[in-house]
């Protein structure tokens, strides 16, 4: 919620190289009065199968300067500013709750600045630290590289290039490192999924599926051009029965509008050509749409037919008109893979929610360090990475988490919800913001919950004589609606970010393990206060209750 100004495009300091393009279709719906977004239909590049990441996972630095990957927000949004009194948070979490967090059973370093300078030669922020868990794996995919781990901590493989992974593909794919990765385990399939952008001429996804449940092994690889002549920035994907879906904010010079885009999951499971659908980009006008999530499956598949949910934390004083609550916007995409044509992305409309405020500090860099250590950005106007859904016996839960101002002072506080899906639809079934009365800034939150119900948030926490650290918190199924147990630290930071472009996160990962009970949560710290050298930490725990 809570326009005032925005930070325009942070420019790239690193060139793009030019990729292939694509035919698109594109099928328009006409000028609608809810203004639905054309339909793009499209092929894949090109795809194959590789040999495996183990034979794949040879670099050779490349020395040059450090770098930033590209974060854009829509410009112009001071001018769509309403009015509006900044006020305390109404649903303001400012004590811990009394359920007990469960201590970290597991906690241990990741991939760090140090690692994207001895295998690229140079350094990069932010991290946009991402992983996610499977039976025997932990794979961690950050800016620009990546690593596989055992569930004991182990490295088995890495730190190598992120773009590795397409080594021998050609393209754009393998010639480019660009970043904003996600890294997904598909439960319902055992496979790996990897992903990232590559920005040439058009804006390409790379995305990998591994050909097995071994993450290290032979993976099938494809090359999408979701954005031709345009750029599809910080992309998010989710795994749905029926499809690899993703969001995308395009950019061509100007923002464009958020993008939903599917990608065909049964054929890439078994490396063979492949279809996407895209809609988008959605319109920008008296509302505007940015950032969304697209649902993420944990547990098991719900019903057959059932579309994939997306979803934008929308306050309406930023991207809408001021006179409407605040709340979630939903999507629901069907796609029809033997007709792709018949494909649609309906909106729900809104689940309304408590007033929320996402103006913080003028949407500029906010949250304190100590001593010399820079203003960090919060993104407060992101959907946070990512949208879990989980099926129930009676309901479906998707959970949103984002950061918002908890205090009417510009102090960072992670907004959680739960929405529910029964017999009449997508309804708030409770929402809370942490942030403890103690002047700490809480953001670039993730949340997830388990097979019993229980809930878990992780987040960066600092302030001005805290290190920015790691700290995570959670409730029991039974526990009161809308608040967290105590709070309990992952990692303490021992340094200050400094002189790094003011960039955190720009997002982290809380998943779940197949056991349906085991939370695994990475972020990242400094151990030392200094430019461009980011750690990052992995951690897990459980909440007692849940029975794997």
């Amino acid at each position: 919620m809570k326009p005032r100004t925005l930070l325009l495009a942070i420019p790239l300091l690193s060139a793009f190289s030019i990729g292939d393009s694509a035919t698109t279709t594109v099928v328009a719906l006409g000028a609608q009065a809810d203004q639905r977004p054309e339909r793009s239909l499209a092929q894949a590049v090109r795809h194959d199968t590789s040999l495996a990441l183990t034979v794949l996972a040879q670099t050779s630095p490349q020395p040059g300067p450090d770098r930033q990957v590209p974060i854009r927000i829509p410009p112009g949004l001071a001018e769509r500013q309403k009015p509006f009194v900044k006020r305390p948070d109404a649903v303001r979490q400012a004590a811990e709750g009394a359920a007990l967090t469960p201590v970290p059973s597991l906690s241990f370093d990741g991939l760090s600045d140090d690692d994207n300078a001895a295998v690229l030669g140079f350094r990069v922020v932010p991290p946009d630290t991402n992983g996610d868990v499977g039976p025997n794996h932990y794979v961690q995919f950050i800016n620009l590289i990546l690593a596989v781990y055992d569930k004991s901590g182990g490295l088995l493989l890495g730190p190598v290039a992120g773009n590795s992974i397409w080594s021998g593909f050609g393209g754009i794919c393998e010639a480019a490192n660009h970043g904003d990765p996600v890294a997904l385990y598909d439960h319902l399939a055992d496979r790996w999924v990897l992903s990232q952008f590559a920005i040439g001429a058009d804006g390409h996804q790379c995305v990998a599926v591994s050909a097995t449940g071994d993450p290290t092994g032979k993976y099938h690889r494809y090359d999408f051009v979701v954005s031709p002549a345009a750029f599809n920035d910080y992309p998010k994907l989710g795994v749905w029965p029926n499809g690899y879906y993703m969001s995308a904010n395009e950019f061509n010079g100007s923002f464009q509008g958020a993008i939903a885009v599917a990608f065909e999951r049964s054929r890439m499971l078994r490396g063979q050509s492949a279809q996407m659908v895209k809609f988008g980009p959605l319109p920008c006008a008296a509302e505007c749409f940015f950032s969304l999530q697209p649902s993420d499956l944990d547990g098991p598949a719900p019903a057959r037919g059932t579309p994939n949910t997306f979803v934008m934390s929308f306050d309406d004083e930023v991207w809408g008109t001021g006179a409407n609550s605040d709340g979630y916007r939903l999507w629901d995409f069907s796609v029809d893979w033997r007709r792709p044509e018949n494909s649609s992305f309906t909106p729900l409309g809104q689940v309304n929610t408590t007033e929320f405020d996402a103006n913080l500090c003028n949407f500029g860099p906010c949250v304190p360090q100590p001593m010399a250590g820079e203003r960090l950005a919060t993104l407060s106007p992101f959907t946070m990475y990512r949208a879990q859904y989980r099926s129930f016996a009676d309901h479906a839960s998707m959970l949103v988490t984002h950061t918002v101002d908890a205090t009417g002072r510009n102090e960072a506080g992670t907004r959680w919800a739960e929405l529910r899906h029964g017999a009449g639809g997508w309804s708030l079934y409770q929402t809370g913001t942490y942030a403890l009365d103690d002047g700490l800034h809480r953001w670039m939150g993730s949340s997830a919950m388990d097979k019993a119900g229980n809930i878990a948030v992780g987040y960066s926490v600092s302030g001005q004589f805290l290190f920015p650290s790691i700290r995570y918190a959670t409730r029991s199924a039974s526990d009161p609606l809308g608040t967290l147990g105590n709070e309990v630290e992952l990692h303490a930071g021992t340094g200050a970010q400094l002189r790094s472009f003011n960039r955190w996160g720009d997002y982290s990962s809380m998943s779940v393990a197949p056991d349906g009970c085991t939370f695994w949560y990475t972020q990242q710290y400094y151990a030392n206060s200094a430019r461009f050298d980011f750690k990052t930490r992995i951690g897990s725990f459980q909440v007692p209750g849940c029975t794997p």
